[in-house]
């Protein structure tokens, strides 16, 4: 897949990334001081695939899947100290769990999709439009 500097990507008002007036497909990534600080995967102007960022340092700061340019799949954050700041799984956008923890690695929220959730409709139609997957 063909990569690019994210400066040359734009995103216009429709919602898509576009490269050279063509809706993206490819990786975009940022560099800072010749080390890798993001890449993320686009297809036909949308975050689809493999989305990471990563400190100064090298640690790794975010690590996510997108699908239709909504988050699909395992999302991780890391707080700068390397401690687990965010760790979930998604459907469409929508979290099918999510759980947080402070630097210290309290647990500060603990999140499940249930029935009765607003959001849980939204998913089923999404399952029902793509047939479950991505």
């Amino acid at each position: 897949m063909d990569r690019y500097p994210a400066d040359r990507v734009d995103y216009h008002d429709d919602g898509l990334n576009y490269l050279d007036d063509v809706p993206f497909t490819g990786v975009a990534f940022t560099e800072k001081d010749g080390a890798l600080k993001s890449e993320a995967t686009y297809r036909e102007g949308l975050r689809w695939g493999p989305t990471k960022e990563w400190y100064p340092s090298g640690q790794p700061m975010a690590d996510s899947t997108f699908a239709r340019g909504e988050l699909h799949g395992r999302a991780r954050e890391w707080h700068r100290n390397g401690q687990l700041a965010e760790d979930g799984e998604y459907e469409y956008g929508i979290a099918l769990w999510a759980k947080q923890w402070d630097e210290n690695g309290v647990l500060e929220d603990d999140y499940v999709l249930t029935e009765s959730d607003s959001d849980h409709q939204a998913l089923l139609h999404f399952r029902a439009l793509y047939g479950g997957a991505a």
